[in-house]
Protein backbone atom coordinates (compact mmCIF):
# COMPACT_ATOMS: atom_id res chain seq x y z
CA UNK A 1 0.00 0.00 0.00
CA UNK A 2 1.34 3.39 -0.92
CA UNK A 3 1.90 6.04 1.67
CA UNK A 4 -0.14 9.26 1.47
CA UNK A 5 1.74 12.21 2.87
CA UNK A 6 1.23 15.94 3.26
CA UNK A 7 3.48 18.34 1.42
CA UNK A 8 5.02 21.20 3.30
CA UNK A 9 6.78 22.94 0.41
CA UNK A 10 5.25 26.20 -0.76
CA UNK A 11 5.28 27.63 -4.24
CA UNK A 12 7.99 30.03 -3.13
CA UNK A 13 10.27 27.05 -2.52
CA UNK A 14 9.03 25.01 -5.45
CA UNK A 15 12.19 25.40 -7.47
CA UNK A 16 14.22 24.06 -4.57
CA UNK A 17 11.88 21.10 -4.21
CA UNK A 18 12.06 20.21 -7.87
CA UNK A 19 15.83 20.51 -7.85
CA UNK A 20 15.99 18.17 -4.89
CA UNK A 21 13.80 15.70 -6.76
CA UNK A 22 15.97 15.95 -9.85
CA UNK A 23 13.32 17.90 -11.78
CA UNK A 24 11.67 14.75 -13.15
CA UNK A 25 8.19 13.31 -12.84
CA UNK A 26 7.40 11.59 -9.57
CA UNK A 27 5.72 8.22 -9.83
CA UNK A 28 2.63 7.55 -7.71
CA UNK A 29 4.36 4.90 -5.60
CA UNK A 30 7.11 7.27 -4.47
CA UNK A 31 6.45 9.13 -1.20
CA UNK A 32 6.23 12.90 -1.65
CA UNK A 33 9.42 14.80 -1.04
CA UNK A 34 7.83 17.40 1.23
CA UNK A 35 7.73 15.50 4.53
CA UNK A 36 6.01 12.72 6.39
CA UNK A 37 2.72 14.51 7.21
CA UNK A 38 0.87 15.29 10.41
CA UNK A 39 -0.35 12.71 12.93
CA UNK A 40 -3.97 13.83 12.48
CA UNK A 41 -6.10 11.76 10.13
CA UNK A 42 -6.62 13.69 6.87
CA UNK A 43 -10.13 14.72 5.93
CA UNK A 44 -9.56 13.23 2.47
CA UNK A 45 -6.78 11.72 0.38
CA UNK A 46 -6.33 13.44 -2.98
CA UNK A 47 -4.15 12.61 -5.98
CA UNK A 48 -3.29 15.25 -8.54
CA UNK A 49 -1.68 14.90 -11.98
CA UNK A 50 0.19 18.01 -13.18
CA UNK A 51 1.97 18.51 -16.47
CA UNK A 52 5.03 20.54 -15.43
CA UNK A 53 5.41 22.36 -12.14
CA UNK A 54 7.48 25.52 -12.00
CA UNK A 55 5.77 27.11 -15.03
CA UNK A 56 4.81 30.21 -12.98
CA UNK A 57 1.41 29.89 -14.58
CA UNK A 58 -1.35 27.28 -14.91
CA UNK A 59 0.29 24.37 -13.08
CA UNK A 60 1.62 26.54 -10.28
CA UNK A 61 -1.82 28.11 -9.78
CA UNK A 62 -3.18 24.58 -9.32
CA UNK A 63 -0.33 23.79 -6.91
CA UNK A 64 -1.40 26.79 -4.85
CA UNK A 65 -4.95 25.45 -4.82
CA UNK A 66 -4.07 21.98 -3.58
CA UNK A 67 -1.76 23.45 -0.93
CA UNK A 68 -4.54 25.77 0.21
CA UNK A 69 -6.88 22.78 0.48
CA UNK A 70 -4.26 20.98 2.55
CA UNK A 71 -3.76 23.93 4.88
CA UNK A 72 -7.41 24.97 5.27
CA UNK A 73 -9.38 21.78 4.74
CA UNK A 74 -7.02 19.23 6.25
CA UNK A 75 -6.61 16.99 3.22
CA UNK A 76 -3.48 15.02 2.31
CA UNK A 77 -2.33 14.75 -1.27
CA UNK A 78 0.02 12.88 -3.52
CA UNK A 79 1.06 14.23 -6.90
CA UNK A 80 2.86 13.43 -10.11
CA UNK A 81 4.17 15.40 -13.09
CA UNK A 82 3.36 13.99 -16.52
CA UNK A 83 4.76 16.05 -19.37
CA UNK A 84 2.89 14.26 -22.16
CA UNK A 85 -0.68 13.06 -22.62
CA UNK A 86 0.45 9.43 -22.78
CA UNK A 87 2.39 9.79 -19.53
CA UNK A 88 -0.64 11.40 -17.92
CA UNK A 89 -2.86 8.49 -19.01
CA UNK A 90 -0.47 6.03 -17.37
CA UNK A 91 -0.31 8.01 -14.12
CA UNK A 92 -4.07 8.56 -13.93
CA UNK A 93 -4.62 4.83 -14.28
CA UNK A 94 -1.93 4.11 -11.67
CA UNK A 95 -3.58 6.39 -9.13
CA UNK A 96 -6.99 4.88 -9.84
CA UNK A 97 -5.75 1.32 -9.51
CA UNK A 98 -4.37 2.16 -6.05
CA UNK A 99 -7.93 2.60 -4.74
CA UNK A 100 -6.52 4.97 -2.10
CA UNK A 101 -7.90 8.33 -3.16
CA UNK A 102 -11.17 10.12 -2.54
CA UNK A 103 -10.51 12.25 -5.63
CA UNK A 104 -8.08 12.25 -8.54
CA UNK A 105 -7.52 15.74 -10.01
CA UNK A 106 -6.20 16.02 -13.57
CA UNK A 107 -4.70 19.35 -14.63
CA UNK A 108 -5.04 20.32 -18.29
CA UNK A 109 -7.72 20.12 -20.97
CA UNK A 110 -5.59 17.90 -23.22
CA UNK A 111 -5.76 15.12 -20.61
CA UNK A 112 -9.55 15.02 -20.55
CA UNK A 113 -10.01 12.04 -22.87
CA UNK A 114 -7.49 9.99 -20.89
CA UNK A 115 -9.25 10.87 -17.64
CA UNK A 116 -12.70 9.97 -18.96
CA UNK A 117 -11.45 6.65 -20.35
CA UNK A 118 -10.00 5.79 -16.97
CA UNK A 119 -13.13 6.99 -15.17
CA UNK A 120 -15.24 4.59 -17.21
CA UNK A 121 -13.06 1.71 -15.99
CA UNK A 122 -13.24 2.85 -12.34
CA UNK A 123 -16.87 3.94 -11.76
CA UNK A 124 -16.43 4.19 -7.97
CA UNK A 125 -13.47 6.59 -8.24
CA UNK A 126 -14.16 10.34 -8.48
CA UNK A 127 -12.17 12.43 -11.00
CA UNK A 128 -11.95 16.19 -11.57
CA UNK A 129 -10.60 17.82 -14.77
CA UNK A 130 -9.23 21.35 -14.37
CA UNK A 131 -9.58 23.90 -17.20
CA UNK A 132 -12.04 22.00 -19.36
CA UNK A 133 -15.52 20.61 -19.44
CA UNK A 134 -16.28 16.90 -19.57
CA UNK A 135 -17.75 15.19 -22.61
CA UNK A 136 -19.48 12.12 -21.19
CA UNK A 137 -22.31 11.73 -18.70
CA UNK A 138 -20.34 9.56 -16.28
CA UNK A 139 -21.44 10.19 -12.71
CA UNK A 140 -17.92 10.06 -11.29
CA UNK A 141 -16.41 12.96 -13.24
CA UNK A 142 -16.54 16.74 -13.14
CA UNK A 143 -14.89 19.40 -15.24
CA UNK A 144 -14.14 22.88 -13.89
CA UNK A 145 -13.25 25.76 -16.17
CA UNK A 146 -13.56 29.49 -16.57
CA UNK A 147 -16.23 31.18 -18.61
CA UNK A 148 -13.74 31.94 -21.37
CA UNK A 149 -15.15 35.30 -22.53
CA UNK A 150 -15.19 36.58 -18.93
CA UNK A 151 -11.52 35.68 -18.58
CA UNK A 152 -10.44 38.59 -20.81
CA UNK A 153 -13.47 40.87 -20.79
CA UNK A 154 -12.16 43.34 -18.19
CA UNK A 155 -8.80 43.61 -19.95
CA UNK A 156 -10.67 44.37 -23.15
CA UNK A 157 -12.59 47.12 -21.37
CA UNK A 158 -9.33 48.68 -20.26
CA UNK A 159 -7.85 48.46 -23.76
CA UNK A 160 -10.98 50.00 -25.27
CA UNK A 161 -10.76 52.95 -22.89
CA UNK A 162 -6.99 53.34 -23.24
CA UNK A 163 -7.08 53.61 -27.03
CA UNK A 164 -9.39 56.62 -26.67
CA UNK A 165 -6.99 58.42 -24.36
CA UNK A 166 -3.45 58.62 -25.76
CA UNK A 167 -2.74 61.53 -23.42
CA UNK A 168 -3.17 59.19 -20.44
CA UNK A 169 -1.68 56.09 -22.11
CA UNK A 170 1.57 57.14 -23.71
CA UNK A 171 1.92 54.13 -26.05
CA UNK A 172 -1.54 54.63 -27.57
CA UNK A 173 -2.36 56.63 -30.71
CA UNK A 174 -5.48 58.18 -32.16
CA UNK A 175 -6.38 55.30 -34.54
CA UNK A 176 -8.78 53.59 -32.08
CA UNK A 177 -7.85 49.96 -32.88
CA UNK A 178 -7.51 46.87 -30.68
CA UNK A 179 -6.24 43.39 -31.63
CA UNK A 180 -6.24 39.78 -30.51
CA UNK A 181 -4.00 36.86 -31.49
CA UNK A 182 -5.32 33.32 -31.00
CA UNK A 183 -3.35 30.09 -31.21
CA UNK A 184 -5.82 28.00 -33.18
CA UNK A 185 -9.38 28.09 -34.46
CA UNK A 186 -10.78 26.43 -31.34
CA UNK A 187 -13.71 27.37 -29.14
CA UNK A 188 -11.33 28.33 -26.33
CA UNK A 189 -9.33 30.73 -28.50
CA UNK A 190 -12.40 32.21 -30.18
CA UNK A 191 -14.23 32.69 -26.88
CA UNK A 192 -11.17 34.34 -25.33
CA UNK A 193 -10.94 36.65 -28.32
CA UNK A 194 -14.65 37.42 -28.11
CA UNK A 195 -14.27 38.33 -24.45
CA UNK A 196 -11.39 40.74 -24.98
CA UNK A 197 -12.72 42.34 -28.15
CA UNK A 198 -16.29 42.67 -26.86
CA UNK A 199 -14.94 44.28 -23.71
CA UNK A 200 -13.33 46.96 -25.85
CA UNK A 201 -16.55 47.39 -27.83
CA UNK A 202 -18.61 47.59 -24.62
CA UNK A 203 -16.88 50.81 -23.53
CA UNK A 204 -15.88 52.11 -26.96
CA UNK A 205 -18.55 51.45 -29.63
CA UNK A 206 -16.45 52.92 -32.47
CA UNK A 207 -13.31 50.86 -31.81
CA UNK A 208 -12.00 48.79 -34.74
CA UNK A 209 -11.38 45.16 -33.79
CA UNK A 210 -8.73 42.99 -35.46
CA UNK A 211 -8.52 39.24 -34.84
CA UNK A 212 -6.01 36.76 -36.21
CA UNK A 213 -4.96 33.14 -35.62
CA UNK A 214 -1.37 31.85 -35.54
CA UNK A 215 -2.26 28.24 -36.35
CA UNK A 216 -0.07 26.97 -33.51
CA UNK A 217 0.40 27.47 -29.79
CA UNK A 218 4.17 27.09 -30.15
CA UNK A 219 5.11 29.42 -33.01
CA UNK A 220 6.29 32.76 -31.61
CA UNK A 221 7.89 33.70 -34.93
CA UNK A 222 4.60 33.70 -36.83
CA UNK A 223 2.81 35.30 -33.88
CA UNK A 224 5.33 38.13 -33.89
CA UNK A 225 4.80 38.72 -37.62
CA UNK A 226 1.03 38.87 -37.11
CA UNK A 227 1.34 41.26 -34.19
CA UNK A 228 3.82 43.50 -36.02
CA UNK A 229 1.28 43.79 -38.84
CA UNK A 230 -1.43 44.73 -36.34
CA UNK A 231 0.69 47.31 -34.59
CA UNK A 232 1.83 48.68 -37.95
CA UNK A 233 -1.83 49.17 -38.89
CA UNK A 234 -2.39 51.35 -35.84
CA UNK A 235 -3.48 48.84 -33.20
CA UNK A 236 -2.71 50.12 -29.69
CA UNK A 237 -3.03 46.93 -27.63
CA UNK A 238 -3.00 43.22 -28.47
CA UNK A 239 -4.10 40.41 -26.18
CA UNK A 240 -3.47 36.71 -26.66
CA UNK A 241 -4.59 33.16 -26.13
CA UNK A 242 -1.86 31.34 -28.02
CA UNK A 243 0.40 29.51 -25.56
CA UNK A 244 4.11 30.12 -25.95
CA UNK A 245 3.42 31.90 -29.26
CA UNK A 246 2.53 34.85 -27.02
CA UNK A 247 6.26 35.48 -26.58
CA UNK A 248 6.30 36.67 -30.17
CA UNK A 249 3.45 39.10 -29.55
CA UNK A 250 5.26 40.52 -26.52
CA UNK A 251 8.40 41.01 -28.65
CA UNK A 252 6.33 42.76 -31.33
CA UNK A 253 4.79 45.11 -28.75
CA UNK A 254 8.19 46.13 -27.47
CA UNK A 255 9.57 46.55 -30.98
CA UNK A 256 6.55 48.62 -32.05
CA UNK A 257 6.22 50.69 -28.89
CA UNK A 258 2.64 49.54 -28.26
CA UNK A 259 0.76 47.71 -25.48
CA UNK A 260 0.65 43.99 -24.72
CA UNK A 261 -1.97 42.18 -22.60
CA UNK A 262 -1.10 38.69 -21.35
CA UNK A 263 -2.83 35.85 -19.55
CA UNK A 264 0.11 34.87 -17.36
CA UNK A 265 1.99 36.67 -14.58
CA UNK A 266 5.08 34.95 -15.97
CA UNK A 267 4.80 36.79 -19.30
CA UNK A 268 5.01 40.50 -18.54
CA UNK A 269 6.81 43.20 -20.48
CA UNK A 270 8.75 45.59 -18.28
CA UNK A 271 7.98 48.47 -20.62
CA UNK A 272 4.88 47.69 -22.69
CA UNK A 273 2.50 45.73 -20.46
CA UNK A 274 -1.06 47.02 -20.08
CA UNK A 275 -2.52 44.32 -17.80
CA UNK A 276 -2.86 40.59 -17.14
CA UNK A 277 -6.07 38.61 -17.62
CA UNK A 278 -6.31 36.25 -14.65
CA UNK A 279 -8.12 32.94 -14.21
CA UNK A 280 -7.96 31.60 -10.66
CA UNK A 281 -7.13 27.98 -11.41
CA UNK A 282 -6.23 27.57 -7.74
CA UNK A 283 -9.87 28.15 -6.83
CA UNK A 284 -10.94 25.41 -9.28
CA UNK A 285 -8.79 22.84 -7.48
CA UNK A 286 -10.07 24.04 -4.11
CA UNK A 287 -13.70 23.83 -5.28
CA UNK A 288 -13.21 20.26 -6.50
CA UNK A 289 -11.88 19.21 -3.09
CA UNK A 290 -14.76 20.99 -1.35
CA UNK A 291 -17.30 19.08 -3.43
CA UNK A 292 -15.91 15.82 -2.09
CA UNK A 293 -15.61 16.96 1.51
CA UNK A 294 -19.07 18.55 1.59
CA UNK A 295 -20.76 15.61 -0.12
CA UNK A 296 -21.80 18.08 -2.82
CA UNK A 297 -20.67 16.11 -5.87
CA UNK A 298 -22.47 17.21 -9.04
CA UNK A 299 -21.30 15.39 -12.18
CA UNK A 300 -20.77 17.43 -15.32
CA UNK A 301 -19.10 20.72 -16.19
CA UNK A 302 -18.89 23.61 -13.73
CA UNK A 303 -18.16 27.07 -15.15
CA UNK A 304 -17.01 30.04 -13.09
CA UNK A 305 -16.51 33.69 -13.97
CA UNK A 306 -16.25 37.22 -12.63
CA UNK A 307 -19.06 36.77 -10.09
CA UNK A 308 -17.11 33.88 -8.54
CA UNK A 309 -13.82 35.87 -8.45
CA UNK A 310 -12.49 33.26 -10.87
CA UNK A 311 -11.83 35.78 -13.67
CA UNK A 312 -10.24 39.17 -13.07
CA UNK A 313 -7.77 41.77 -14.27
CA UNK A 314 -4.39 42.16 -12.57
CA UNK A 315 -1.66 44.77 -12.57
CA UNK A 316 0.85 42.82 -10.47
CA UNK A 317 4.33 43.57 -11.77
CA UNK A 318 2.93 45.91 -14.41
CA UNK A 319 4.60 49.30 -14.81
CA UNK A 320 1.56 51.39 -15.75
CA UNK A 321 -0.55 54.10 -14.13
CA UNK A 322 -4.29 53.68 -14.50
CA UNK A 323 -6.28 56.92 -14.14
CA UNK A 324 -8.62 56.92 -11.15
CA UNK A 325 -11.75 57.38 -13.25
CA UNK A 326 -10.91 54.30 -15.33
CA UNK A 327 -10.34 52.27 -12.17
CA UNK A 328 -13.83 53.31 -11.04
CA UNK A 329 -15.30 52.27 -14.41
CA UNK A 330 -13.60 48.86 -14.28
CA UNK A 331 -14.94 48.23 -10.78
CA UNK A 332 -18.42 49.27 -11.91
CA UNK A 333 -18.23 46.84 -14.85
CA UNK A 334 -17.13 44.04 -12.51
CA UNK A 335 -20.19 44.74 -10.37
CA UNK A 336 -22.48 44.70 -13.41
CA UNK A 337 -20.97 41.41 -14.55
CA UNK A 338 -21.30 39.88 -11.09
CA UNK A 339 -24.94 40.97 -10.94
CA UNK A 340 -25.73 39.30 -14.25
CA UNK A 341 -26.31 42.54 -16.15
CA UNK A 342 -23.97 41.51 -18.98
CA UNK A 343 -24.56 38.48 -21.21
CA UNK A 344 -21.20 37.49 -22.66
CA UNK A 345 -20.57 36.57 -26.28
CA UNK A 346 -18.58 33.47 -27.32
CA UNK A 347 -17.73 34.18 -30.95
CA UNK A 348 -15.89 37.18 -32.43
CA UNK A 349 -18.26 37.31 -35.40
CA UNK A 350 -21.19 37.88 -33.03
CA UNK A 351 -19.76 40.98 -31.35
CA UNK A 352 -21.32 43.63 -33.60
CA UNK A 353 -24.81 42.23 -33.05
CA UNK A 354 -24.14 41.82 -29.31
CA UNK A 355 -22.96 45.43 -29.05
CA UNK A 356 -26.35 46.68 -30.20
CA UNK A 357 -27.67 45.55 -26.82
CA UNK A 358 -24.70 45.93 -24.51
CA UNK A 359 -23.07 49.33 -24.12
CA UNK A 360 -21.54 50.63 -20.92
CA UNK A 361 -23.51 53.23 -19.01
CA UNK A 362 -22.31 54.44 -15.62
Amino acid sequence: MKKIVKLFATVMSLAMLLTACGGGSKTPDTPDAGGTGDAAEPTANIAIVFSTLGDLNFNDWCWDGICQARDELGIAFNYVEAATVSEAATQIDAFASDELYDLIIVVGSDRGDSMEECAAAYPDQKFALIDAGVKSELKNIIGIRADYPQWQFLSGCLAGLATLRPDDFGLANADNKIGFVGGADTFTSRAGAAGFLSGAKYVNPEVELIYSIVGSYTDPTTAKEIALTMYGAGVDAVSVNCGSSANGVLAAAEESGRYFCSTSPALVSETNQMCISITRFDSFVYKAVEMVLNDAWEPGTHIYGIADSACDISFDGVNIEIPDDITVILEDIKTKAANGEIEFVNEPNEIDEWAKTYQYKS
